[in-house]
């Protein structure tokens, strides 16, 4: 497979680089397509439908073909993989379907192949990503390759979208289905945040709302924790600067490596924090401390660990990585992002996401946050 990958910040300087993309002979069947919310999307998909190119995207926080990222730009990875090896799929989603419908997908995938692939995508904050995975295993079983990412906006737009060649939605899921007897689908997400102080049972709690930690109000308590401010100072621009970036709770498991569920909203009424994914009643979490150094070079330890034990080579590389990363490390991402590039010498394309969709390390797949995943495909 061959693959190359392209930033614009236009359509029209999009429909440049395509057409000098293709100027060599190259014939791209598919794209990864990773578009600020603020785009014109009806164009952006008219130009790759124009060509017979399936896409497979989504909305942003920030864009990147490279270590450099961009606001408000386009970063698009085209490959030219058979198109037997691949099908596009989409769904609406309602509040509660995510398990049902998921479901319904993976059964038309495993009707399609006997191994496939899974590459997702969702478009709502209030979306139960949990339930996605969970249906997709229901049908293929916990050893299932599921990766994948939950849409980002800028703060001024107020919904994430995906889209396809054909569909655009704010509430829905897309997913690309890949052979994988054709094609060798690795991944592997990657957090590096240290945990900091005692463990923590959430007492009280339903879906992605903590309402009571350890017997207190969860509000309450994290403004005591971090000291920031009074609750009276309190506000949702300082919450996302002090708490949802720096003070992110850790979800332990009994098998694998933590997951993180930083706390996005919080209702002044009920002392309740809502958190990106489920946090069940009786969890027990850690704070974390702020990011350093050290998480990026956790990060390229372990794709450094994926290369040299599952995914020697790559044809391509699509990267998800937390919106929250972006407003912690800023800068300090060129170098896990180059540096990742580098690796497998291959052209890649990824977004800053508000939740990322892989296996981690030593446990199963999850939601995570405050993370990167890392997804490399190689046609066999």
């Amino acid at each position: 497979m061959k693959a190359k990958s392209i930033q614009a910040d236009s359509t029209a300087e999009l429909e440049d680089r395509l057409g000098r993309a293709v100027a060599d002979g190259f014939t791209p069947t598919q794209a990864f397509v990773f578009a600020a919310a603020s785009w014109e999307r009806a164009e952006l998909r008219a130009l790759f439908a124009a060509r017979g190119v399936q896409v497979f995207g989504g909305t942003t926080y920030g864009e990147f073909i490279e270590g450099a990222y961009r606001m408000g730009s386009v970063a698009v990875l085209l490959t030219d993989l058979d198109p037997a090896a691949f099908r596009m799929m989409y769904r609406d989603l309602g509040p509660g379907t995510e398990f049902d419908v998921a479901a319904e997908m993976a059964r038309k995938a495993a009707e399609w192949v006997k191994h496939p692939a899974f590459l997702v995508m969702t478009s709502h904050m209030e979306t139960i990503a949990e339930d996605v995975i969970a249906g997709i295993e229901s049908v293929v079983g916990d050893g299932a390759d599921i990766f994948g990412a939950m849409a980002g906006m800028e703060p001024a737009v107020a919904d994430a979208a995906v889209f396809s060649t054909d569909v655009d939605s704010h509430r829905g899921v897309l997913m690309m289905i890949l052979d994988a007897d054709r094609v060798a689908v690795s991944g592997v997400a990657t957090c590096g945040w240290k945990p900091v102080g005692p463990i923590k049972t959430v007492t009280k709690s339903e879906g992605m709302w903590v309402h009571e930690i350890d017997g207190e109000p969860a509000l309450d308590l994290m403004i005591k924790y971090s000291g920031a401010c009074t609750r009276e100072e309190l506000t949702p621009e300082f919450w996302i600067e002090e708490f949802a970036m720096s003070l992110p709770p850790q979800l332990i498991r009994e098998e694998g490596n933590t997951v993180m569920r930083p706390s996005l909203v919080y209702d002044d009424a009920t002392s309740s924090v809502m958190c990106n994914g489920r946090v069940p009643q009786g969890s027990r979490i850690r704070f974390s401390l702020p990011p350093e150094e050290d998480v990026i070079d956790a990060v390229i330890d372990g794709c450094r660990a994926m290369k040299a034990e599952r995914a020697p080579e790559a044809d391509a590389i699509v990267y998800f990585s937390c919106a929250g990363r972006r407003l912690s490390m800023g800068p300090m991402l060129k170098r896990e992002v180059d540096t990742v590039r580098a690796l497998w010498d291959a052209p890649l394309a990824g977004f800053f996401s508000v939740g990322e969709i892989a296996r981690v390390t030593g446990g199963r797949n999850e939601l995570n946050n405050i993370t990167s995943a890392c997804v490399v495909l190689k046609e066999r």
